[in-house]
């Protein structure tokens, strides 16, 4: 009697697994579909595989380079606004597509459980990071050098003759002067110039405005400098 139940007991338990393992996979046309794999046209596990393997690809990888321009101080310029920059993200791609032989599975679902139970399980790839080169510009900014001046219209720079016409000559920009007959050189500014000083440096004067046609020329230095009739002068400084 001891046997008899024992047996009983154990076909149940068998008859139990089978009945799980007819419901996990189900033996339909989907499954058989998949299956058929000793069809040339068909490659069902190796067709399952691609369908489960899900691609990532990294955030793409920023490489920074520098480029530096100058900019001058004493110039007037105009500023640019930057784009904003678009954070980069990690895109993960899982193939969609079932192969036009398993027509018959309705859908994603069971087109997974069909190649699960042929024993196809989902793999990750991870593609090569992408590269990108980003440029940024820096600038720096460089004064120029500078002679400030005061004009008069005596010819010695005498007290009481200023006309009120004051300015400064800059470096390599052509500077109108007009109604001067004298004009007192009363400061040098070497700007980002490290180590020139006022005799490293001369003022041309020019007979006509555009300073085209050269009348003479002197130096840079403090002192009161005779200017005539000249219209226009230009600092220039050794480099």
């Amino acid at each position: 009697m001891h046997f008899s139940t024992l047996s009983v007991i154990c076909g149940l338990a068998a008859a139990a697994a089978a009945a799980t393992t007819t419901s996990a996979c189900n033996a339909d046309n989907c499954l058989r579909a998949v299956r058929a794999s000793s069809f040339p046209t068909r490659a069902g596990a190796a067709d399952c595989s691609s369908y489960f393997e899900a691609t990532v690809t990294p955030a793409t990888s920023t490489i920074t380079t520098t480029a530096t321009v100058t900019s001058f101080a004493n110039k007037r310029r105009r500023g640019l606004n930057a784009e904003p920059a678009l954070e980069a993200r990690q895109v993960t791609v899982v193939p969609s597509a079932i192969p036009t032989y398993a027509s018959a599975c309705s859908g994603s679902a069971r087109y997974s459980s069909a190649c699960s139970c042929i024993g196809v399980t989902a793999t990750t790839s991870t593609a090569a990071t992408p590269l990108t080169t980003v440029t940024v510009t820096v600038t720096a900014e460089i004064t120029k050098p500078t002679v400030a001046f005061t004009g008069f219209y005596g010819q010695a720079c005498d007290a009481g003759t200023e006309n009120g016409d004051d300015g400064s000559f800059i470096e390599g920009e052509c500077i109108s002067l007009p109604d001067q007959i004298s004009i007192d050189d009363e400061g040098f500014s070497a700007g980002s110039s490290v180590g020139l000083t006022a005799a490293d440096c001369t003022i041309t004067f020019y007979s006509d405005p555009a300073c085209t046609q050269v009348e003479h020329t002197a130096p840079a230095t403090p002192g009161c400098q005779f200017v005539g009739f000249d219209f226009s002068g230009e600092l220039t400084c050794a480099a």
